[in-house]
């Protein structure tokens, strides 16, 4: 029956295949049709009437309770059904309580009928809801990527009550996409930049059933979450964070807080970048979806890119290769060739160059792991101390300029802090009650979050 309905003008500028839209659904051609009455009219009439009459038709067969706008509904409608024409297409959600539209980013080989994995994209502070930077990491297959938006605008302060605003937000999209789209409920991710990064955090530890989480130029407070959700083991972390980023510190406090807690947690600094996210994008980020959507490592060409590191001067291969050896695809079980990262670092480390940068990396990291897990402020007066002998010992380093960063941070935290309060005598302890410690006084938090 199909076969015998004529291709109408419309199907013909609108630019669909041979079949044409009005023979895939024939009893629905009398809304279709009305098209061709326009063809001869404004083109951007003929336009509404085209978005208008598509959505009517989509909206009738598929029951999708989404707002498509004029701009996409379009483009949604024709990578639905010829999906292999479009690498990817997008509709615009409206959410209860969020202001900005929520956009959700579909793959070229999207199939409703089909489980997909989807990321839940979190914007920074001032932004838009918007999925092109992850898109650029998942690829254009597989993945769909919802850019986000927020209940609680503005800068990031979490109370109770915003955060059961924002997740009941977030189960709203899920649970819509997996009716009608195909989201996998067992694979749904976070991501976010900035303040973004801040949320997925908060997430992670509020949503039971998160599969992972990219948390970019944010981090982690202790005190920000009082009862955490209990984490599976699989759960996946990912971190990425300009080195002189302002929330590098509280990027390490995540790292030491998800590994704490027994789940993989990846870290990638940015070298010399601040709050900004790098413009040829993130390896370890684009690798860490790739694993977590199956994907395998290409270790030819791992060992191509190890062979180039080996080739340059003895401190810069060393440094390479110390970035090298966290990438996710080089931390995947049963990768043989892998290490031979560990014995090219033991060689190298043999130079008295790379020698006295091992030092200094050293003692420049146990400066950060006690300062990651810092409490009060005398704790922080002694790192201050610290700091100051390390950058006075590190001179001529390429990794001075990062010792100096940390030790103005430092400084900039202890001026905020103010003067330490004037030592009181501590009476004897009963001898029926606990002498329990005094913490001293609670360093302050991250001077970005209120």
């Amino acid at each position: 029956m199909r076969d015998s309905i004529p291709w109408c003008s419309s199907c013909s500028r609108l630019g669909f295949p041979q079949t044409g839209f009005c023979r895939v659904w024939p009893d629905l051609r009398g809304d279709h049709e009305y098209l061709r009455n326009g063809d001869d009219d404004c083109p951007d009439a003929l336009e509404s009437l085209r978005v208008f009459n598509l959505a009517v038709i989509f909206q009738e067969v598929h029951r999708v309770p989404f707002v498509l706008t004029r701009s996409h509904s379009l483009f949604f409608i024709f990578g639905f059904c010829f999906g292999s024409l479009l690498q990817a297409y997008e509709i615009q959600l409206k959410v209860p309580g969020v202001a900005d539209d929520v956009l959700v980013s579909f793959p070229e080989n999207h199939d409703p009928t089909k489980s997909w994995p989807v990321v839940f994209s979190y914007h920074g502070f001032n932004a838009k809801p918007e999925w092109k930077m992850t898109r650029a990491h998942t690829g254009p297959k597989d993945w769909i990527v919802v850019g986000m938006g927020y209940v609680q605008r503005g800068k990031y302060k979490i109370e109770p009550a915003d955060l059961a605003m924002e997740v009941k937000a977030f189960r709203y999209v899920r649970d819509e996409l997996a009716k009608s789209q195909g989201l996998d409920l067992k694979r749904v991710y976070l991501a976010g930049y900035s303040k973004g990064g801040w949320m997925t955090d908060t997430l992670l530890q509020a949503e039971p059933g998160i599969a992972g989480g990219a948390i970019l130029m944010g981090g982690h407070i202790d005190s920000r979450m009082k009862n955490p959700v209990a984490l599976d083991k699989k759960t996946k972390v990912f971190i990425g964070v300009g080195r002189m980023d302002p929330n590098y510190l509280f990027s390490l406090k995540a790292l030491v807080y998800y590994r704490s807690r027994g789940l993989q947690t990846f870290i990638e600094p940015w070298p010399g970048l601040q709050h900004e996210f790098p413009k040829e994008g993130s390896v370890g980020l684009r690798e860490w979806f790739a694993l977590e959507n199956g994907g395998k490592p290409d270790e030819a060409a791992l060992s191509a890119e190890l062979k180039t590191i080996l080739s340059l001067s003895p401190k810069e291969a060393w440094t390479q290769l110390i970035a090298f050896k966290d990438r996710p695809f080089c931390n995947v079980a049963g990768m043989a060739w892998s290490r031979k990262i560990v014995t090219e670092l033991a060689r190298l480390e043999k130079n008295p160059e790379v020698a006295f940068e091992v030092k200094i990396r050293n003692s420049h990291r146990q400066l950060l792991a006690r300062e990651a897990k810092m409490r009060t402020l005398e704790e922080l007066q002694r790192i201050n101390a610290a700091y100051g002998k390390l950058a006075a010992a590190s001179t001529g380093s390429p990794r001075s300029a990062e010792i100096e960063h940390d030790f103005t941070r430092i400084q900039a935290v202890l001026k905020s802090a103010g003067p330490a309060p004037p030592a009181t005598p501590k009476p004897k302890p009963s001898p029926l009650t606990p002498n329990f410690p005094n913490d001293g006084r609670r360093v302050l938090g991250n001077p970005l979050v209120r």
